[in-house]
């Protein structure tokens, strides 16, 4: 009589992507709701102010339920608590844009925050800061000023 051995079975689901997948589809959920509730939603033609926060929240939504039927390999690392320095850089970013477009301008808010926002890796060195700032400056500006044609302030006057 022979013994077969068995490896475990993944499991379908994973503890860890439910519990971030639930967080996320509340959030989506909160926000087309009060998008819905709050703003003009528009035609696909004619935009209105919430169309776009109403689309993203159900694309989040739907990416979050995918997220949570994806199985974790045995060998998956650990979840861990990110850096302090890495995480108040990035909460920190939004915040940095919004203090600065108003008087600084689209080019300089845009260049103070991904040039601060980049030091979150530890891997951040002065030159590629001052590089990814400056093309995603570029990036932009040809985006939101020229090819979208966006109302953004240019700076102080």
């Amino acid at each position: 009589m022979s013994i077969e051995t068995r490896e475990p079975r993944e499991h379908l689901l994973s503890r860890r992507n439910v519990t971030f997948a639930a967080i996320f589809v509340c959030f989506s959920v909160a926000v087309g709701i009060y998008a819905y509730r709050t703003l003009k939603i528009g035609t696909a033609a004619e935009m209105g102010s919430g169309f776009f926060p109403v689309m993203l929240s159900i694309v989040l939504g739907f990416l979050s339920l995918a997220v949570a039927f994806t199985p974790i390999s045995a060998n998956a690392q650990p979840l861990r608590f990110a850096p302090v320095k890495a995480s108040v850089l990035i909460m920190g970013a939004p915040l940095i844009f919004a203090v600065s477009i108003q008087s600084l301008g689209l080019v300089a808010a845009v260049a103070l925050t991904i040039f601060f926002s980049s030091f979150a890796s530890r891997f951040a060195s002065l030159r590629q800061s001052l590089l990814l700032s400056v093309g995603f400056t570029v990036f932009c500006v040809a985006v939101f000023h020229y090819l979208l044609n966006l109302p953004i302030p240019s700076g102080a006057t």
